[in-house]
């Protein structure tokens, strides 16, 4: 049996008596309360769509603990598509819509109304990048933006090849990362000065988490859960959410399925 699925096995053990009871947050210190997420056309729609549910359940059930915001970023104010735009691959895809651009947010939050809202924004203090195909074509503005804005964030997290954005932004040289496994060729080769970790689920170092390919940025949206409001915080919403959470980040097999070198 896997260890992730005893824990869980365990955890869940008392519900033969009682439901789980909401756990408080651990985390004393002062919480993010601004959060962003990079977006580029042909992102991977779980890429995103896992680790934001992880914080769209977070910030449901603890909805009196903390007051938050999302930015939502891109080049433009369009909607950005899952799909491919190869000319035989049709429209199928999601779209979603940005809530501010990259200069407008780079140049003193242009649009930004307090107002809005009732409280300050101020800056981003947690940024996702998700990967895709996307990451593959010109991503100038993306990583341009990760550069600048990293050194104010608190933590940032990378989902697949959304590593490659970090790399190339520079904010990984000299760490220890890892990215898709099935194009971890390409993708290792955006950040020679990177210690990439061909067998992991997921690696944080620092106040970076970078997470493998695709469904890997749900564990990790769930790893940044519990380093920042507390284990049992994290375990309750994967419960909540009847997710097989990977609580291992070492636990890797698609570094081995993808012929990855050094994998075990």
């Amino acid at each position: 049996m896997r260890p992730s699925t005893l824990i869980l096995l365990l955890a869940a053990l008392p519900s033969a008596l009682a439901a789980p009871s909401q756990p408080d947050f651990t985390n004393t210190t002062k919480l993010p309360t601004h959060f962003g997420l990079l977006l580029f056309p042909h992102f991977q729609a779980l890429d995103v769509f896992g680790p934001m549910d992880v914080l769209n359940s977070l910030f449901m059930l603890y909805a009196n603990s903390t007051v938050t915001h999302l930015s939502i970023l891109s080049k433009t104010m369009k909607p950005v598509t899952t799909a491919m735009r190869m000319s035989n691959s049709g429209d199928f895809g999601q779209k979603i819509v940005p809530t501010i651009t990259f200069a407008d947010y780079l140049t003193t939050h242009k649009g930004y109304r307090d107002e809005d809202f009732g409280y300050g924004r101020g800056d981003i203090e947690v940024l996702f990048v998700p990967g895709g195909g996307g990451t593959r074509d010109d991503m100038t503005e993306e990583i341009e933006f990760v550069r600048s804005v990293y050194p104010k964030l608190k933590h940032i997290v990378s989902v697949c090849t959304g590593a490659t954005i970090l790399a190339r932004a520079g904010i990984l040289d000299g760490r220890k990362a890892t990215t898709n496994k099935r194009s971890w060729a390409w993708a290792t080769s955006t950040g020679p000065k990177v210690t990439w970790v061909p067998t992991a689920r997921w690696v944080e170092d620092g106040n970076i988490i970078s997470s493998s390919g695709v469904s890997a940025g749900t564990d990790a949206a769930y790893a940044w859960v519990s380093r920042v409001y507390g284990e049992n915080v994290a375990r309750y919403l994967a419960l909540s959410s009847e997710y097989n959470r990977e609580v291992d980040p070492h636990h890797d097999p698609y570094g081995k399925t993808w012929d990855v070198p050094g994998a075990t």
